[in-house]
């Protein structure tokens, strides 16, 4: 039994089409140049330009800003060029700054380069979910997310791994090879994607103006409460960074070495289950629950921690593990409904102007999330129920949410002159639409 169910969570991970394995292999050297940037680049900042930690977080909060506010702009080029260019040309772009970063020598040059790394950033997910879409279908996408969202951990994992030795050499030049090694890992995944033998042809026409997309995202109330909702329950990255290590240290009694042991299960996890939580979701309301379900599981693990406050350390090392795998059944939820919705509702001639404003609610959660979870854990157990409070309310909305882009691809797939919906006709099986 054990070995058959092993062969079954393999086979998950199949890639049958050529362009399903080009595109993992690319996602992976991109995920872990991603890799090599997280565990030096700070280290760099501080010891190899010799910036204050107040320096740094100021710099990095100005990129940061500057990568959401480029996101949609940079994503809707995809019009002009195609996403496949849009993504090469993403790569390279973030390797040339990436070597411009780690010559940095003061504080405005810092700055500009992070700003423009965090340029990349917002678009390139977005790139890789419309190439998987047309390359997988309709059938088979979510699932084939899933497998790229497991293969972004294996990548981080290499590269944070690969990074280790450099920066245990100490000194400018090791520092500097950890931030020149992610630049190459961008230029290798570019040259990887040049084999994506798919046709994605830009789909705007030269005298469109580049915002006239945004104008019927703007208007489709349904879509843009969908990515509010995503937004909140896209607080789990959030959660994992800033919510366990606060916790931990300032509400229990753990030892913080704990702290590596939960985010090393949270990536284990992440990598193992990732595509058996999306491998189903193939409709509108499989995409509802998932999302459902992740709200609840964020919610009961805000409210798991409260006992952690009153037991011994033993007893809240267990129920800290718990909580860290209810927080990874919230992530995985999250990701597979939100691939799901987010796509399936994005008209296929508008899509890049869809993901972009999609992508947007995750975005805002990045920004404001850490201030606001440091805040409510303040708070104690208040604040947990706080917290637990807010996903319940992110579950409630989007059985709503899910209601009306149902009613609405319900209506879509009615065509002109057939009985209306509601009708007996109208009970049978309809076409599959995305818009």
């Amino acid at each position: 039994m054990i070995k058959n169910s092993f062969k079954k969570l393999v086979s998950d991970y199949s890639l049958p089409g050529r362009n399903h394995r080009v595109i993992a292999v690319g996602v992976v050297v991109n995920a872990s140049g991603s890799g090599f940037y997280l565990a030096g680049s700070t280290l760099y900042f501080l010891k190899g330009i010799g910036l204050t930690a107040a320096q740094v977080g100021l710099g990095l909060t100005i990129a940061g800003l500057v990568g959401f506010l480029t996101t949609v702009p940079v994503t809707l080029l995809a019009k002009r060029f195609g996403p496949l260019t849009l993504l090469r040309s993403l790569q390279l772009w973030r390797a040339t700054w990436l070597v411009a970063l780690a010559f940095s020598e003061d504080m405005v040059t810092f700055t500009l380069c992070a700003s423009m790394v965090l340029v990349s950033q917002g678009p390139i997910f977005p790139m890789v979910q419309i190439l998987v879409n047309t390359t997988a279908g309709s059938a088979d996408r979510t699932r084939m997310l899933g497998v790229i969202s497991s293969v972004i951990n294996v990548g981080m994992s290499i590269g944070t791994l690969a990074a280790a030795p450099l920066i245990s050499m100490g000194g400018l030049p090791w520092l500097r090879s950890v931030i020149l090694a992610g630049a190459a890992c961008s230029v290798l995944s570019s040259v990887v994607f040049r084999f994506v033998d798919v046709d994605t042809p830009p789909s705007e026409p030269a005298t469109q103006k580049w915002y006239a997309g945004l104008v019927d995202v703007a208007k489709d109330r349904s879509y843009l409460a969908l990515s509010a909702v995503n937004g909140i329950l896209f607080l789990h990255p959030v959660l994992l960074g800033v919510a366990i290590p606060l916790w931990l240290v300032e509400a229990t009694n753990a030892p913080e070495a704990l702290l590596s042991a939960l985010l090393f299960l949270n990536t284990v996890l992440a990598i193992v289950f990732q595509v058996h939580f999306a491998k189903n979701i193939k409709s509108t309301a499989d995409g509802t629950r998932s999302l459902l379900r992740s709200g609840l599981a964020l919610g009961l693990f805000s409210l798991v921690l409260i006992p952690t406050m009153y037991t011994d350390v033993w007893l809240s090392i267990t129920i800290l593990v718990v909580a860290t795998v209810l927080l990874t059944c919230g992530e995985l939820l999250q990701g597979a409904g939100a691939w799901e919705l987010s796509i399936r509702h994005a008209p296929d001639s508008k899509k890049a102007e869809y993901l972009a404003v999609f992508s947007l609610g995750g975005s805002i959660a990045n920004i404001v999330g850490p201030a606001l979870v440091a805040v409510l854990i303040t708070w104690g157990a208040s604040g947990m129920v706080v917290l637990a409070s807010l996903f319940a309310v992110a579950a409630g909305l989007i059985m709503a949410v899910g209601s009306r882009l149902a009613r609405s691809e319900s209506t879509a797939a009615v065509p002109p002159g057939s009985p209306a919906a509601g009708s007996p006709k109208a009970g049978l099986p309809s076409p599959e639409v995305t818009s």
